[in-house]
């Protein structure tokens, strides 16, 4: 057996490697991988509907990895935390794809509260007032090459959250916009501006 002495000095020195790592996770701030740029935009007036006129006071710009922004109850992505603000704000996100498979493609879009999602400028699906957290299926025909998907959304006031999954048909799995898969490659956008 051996003995290992630890006087004073080795204790406090491990102490002090311990507290900086512990500073410098506290204060560097949570990151992912970016691939989707959100634009925030916060109203001048209170927002009831996806169509209506813009007034903007304040935009923000972010990269995510996934649109999955819905946890209790709040526009919540699971390691940036908290975006946006508390009410009357717009979310856009704007990404160019490539389709590797000709087909039928299955869009999920959870919101709360109003959303408008376009594939190539043409709306598929829409949601335009206030309401609680619904998921609504959306379902169009794609063509193998590039494409281009604009989602919209709108947080008028309480609760918040948007949500955007896909599926090809005749595939089980889900996966969130943002995760590419065999049919569909996510092109990676790049962040023009920073959120603070």
């Amino acid at each position: 057996m051996i003995k290992v002495k630890l006087d004073s000095n080795t204790v406090f020195s491990a102490l002090l490697a311990i507290l900086f790592i512990i500073i410098v996770n506290k204060i560097t701030p949570p990151s992912v991988d970016g691939v989707i740029e959100l634009v925030l935009m916060k109203s001048r007036s209170h927002i009831t509907s996806i169509d209506q006129t813009r007034s903007i006071s304040d935009t923000r710009s972010i990269l995510i990895d996934e649109v999955n922004l819905y946890d209790k109850d709040r526009f919540f992505h699971p390691k940036l935390g908290l975006l946006g603000w508390p009410n009357d704000f717009f979310a856009e996100i704007n990404t160019d794809f490539t389709v590797k498979e000709k087909g039928g493609y299955r869009f999920l879009v959870g919101s709360d509260d109003g959303f408008a999602l376009e594939i190539d400028g043409k709306r598929i699906c829409s949601f335009s007032g206030d309401r609680a957290y619904s998921k609504q299926v959306c379902r169009v025909t794609l063509d193998q090459g590039d494409h281009q998907l604009k989602l919209s959304y709108f947080q008028g006031y309480g609760n918040a959250g948007l949500t955007l999954q896909y599926q090809p048909s005749g595939k089980s799995k889900m996966r969130y916009w943002g995760e590419n898969s065999k049919q569909i490659k996510i092109k990676k956008a790049k962040k023009k501006d920073k959120i603070q």
